[in-house]
């Protein structure tokens, strides 16, 4: 109600100002006021961006009345606050003489209705604290509404339960494959050939901890296993093709942008035996051989928008153990005769790379090398998928490998260097 009063008082005043400017200051008030009035009347007061929204300036007439410093000041210098009777130069700032006039209106209230000021200007300039905002709470008129236990002001705070959502770090994710290729020949072919079909599913799971700060933490589960038939063979209605089981960790600390401390460990085996053509004498079994691999050095890791890449390098820090559970397949695998494993020291170099050379084409190469200056052995493994949809997928593996401390695979074609290569249809999911 007293914003009304003074709105009616200022509209008063205007129409009473002088002559000489007060026609300039009476449209601008009135164009105000007409904007301030609507927004009253329908309880309206957020205007669309387009419309002119209330002026700041007018806040001194809205508030709860306080007595300015320089409104008394202006009024006493100005023949006891008479200050629409001067000032009547046209070269004032329009500004100016609206702030004459709420001066003069404010004087007026100050003069006529003292008991409506509530406090000095040195009250609101002073450092407000936390105390002048508790609002005084009688509780005698607050409502309780059914089924809403009541709270004490006291107890606020108590009530008020903070709840803290810790974020996980943890990632994990996975796919599986499923391929299959088939040959067949008719009789009478003229080139000859052998029936066969192959079938290879393989599994990757994968859990990473990554803090986004300092530490990281990689663990990978792969596994394939393939078999084929071959009607060359008389002893065995299948064997295995392809055949792996591989876990590797990574546990990694930040100690330059890209760099990581890394601590690496690599275990790898197979799940079935193998056997040649026509024997029951099985040249690979489940934890024959076994290898297992702890190094400890630095991860380089860079990406981009199709590609990333990561290079592990343990230089004289990378322990290698090999073991098979067969004593009569030792010196196959570079064990001296009498024994079942063996382990050395060397230097580690372990590069993987994955990149998506066209659209849904993407190449992934895996290379491991391992020394310790008295042998070499050097593992590169390179996957090239093409997507044909979601679910359906070709894929074209090549997997090359040298060991020169495995004398019973020497070849006198090939050396020391061995070689595989499959391509299949098939099916897959991921997640």
């Amino acid at each position: 109600m007293r914003v009304y009063v003074k709105i009616l008082l200022l509209f008063c005043f205007t129409l009473s100002a002088s002559r000489a400017w007060s026609q300039d200051v009476k449209s601008y008030f009135m164009t105000k006021l007409d904007t301030l009035v609507a927004q009253f009347a329908s309880n309206n007061l957020s205007l669309k961006a387009d419309e002119e929204r209330t002026d700041p300036a007018f806040y001194r007439m809205f508030v709860p009345t306080v007595l300015y410093e320089d409104a008394v000041k202006r009024g006493i210098s100005e023949n006891n606050g008479n200050l629409w009777n001067k000032n009547t130069d046209s070269k004032i700032e329009l500004c100016d003489r609206r702030n004459m006039v709420i001066d003069g209106l404010l004087l007026d209230v100050y003069r006529s209705h003292p008991h409506l000021v509530r406090m000095i200007e040195a009250d609101i300039r002073r450092e407000v604290t936390a105390r002048d905002f508790q609002p005084e709470v009688n509780m005698s008129t607050i409502k309780i509404e059914s089924g809403v236990p009541e709270i004490l002001p006291g107890s606020l705070h108590e009530a008020l339960e903070t709840k803290k959502v810790k974020p996980n770090y943890w990632r994990t994710s996975g796919s599986f494959s499923f391929d299959f290729t088939q040959n067949y020949f008719s009789g009478n072919w003229a080139q000859g050939g052998e029936n066969n079909r192959t079938l290879i599913a393989g599994l990757v799971l994968r859990l990473n901890y990554k803090d986004n700060k300092k530490i990281s933490f990689e663990n990978t589960f792969e596994a394939k296993l393939g078999f084929v038939t071959v009607s060359g063979d008389t002893l065995h209605g299948y064997r295995t093709n392809n055949d792996m089981m591989r876990i590797q960790s990574r546990f990694g600390y930040k100690i330059l942008n890209n760099v990581d401390l890394t601590a690496n460990m690599t275990l790898q085996s197979q799940f079935m035996p193998n056997y040649p053509t026509n024997s029951n004498d099985f040249v690979s079994n489940f934890m024959a051989p076994f290898d297992a691999n702890f190094s400890l050095g630095f991860n380089y890791k860079r990406s981009g928008k199709n590609w990333n890449l990561s290079l592990f390098f343990a230089p004289l820090s990378s322990y290698n153990y090999k073991f098979v559970r067969y004593s009569r397949l030792a010196s196959r695998y570079g064990i001296r005769n009498g024994r079942q494993h063996k382990e050395d020291f060397g230097t580690q170099i372990q590069p993987t790379f994955n990149a998506t050379i066209f659209k849904n084409v993407n190449y992934s190469a895996r290379l491991e090398f391992y020394t310790n200056y008295a042998r070499a052995y050097f593992n590169w493994e390179n996957t090239f998928t093409m997507n044909i949809n979601k679910y359906l997928k070709t894929t074209l593996f090549m997997h090359g490998r040298f060991d020169d401390s495995s004398r019973g695979l020497y070849s006198d074609s090939y050396g020391y260097w061995q070689f595989k290569e499959y391509m299949s249809l098939g099916l897959t999911y991921s997640w």
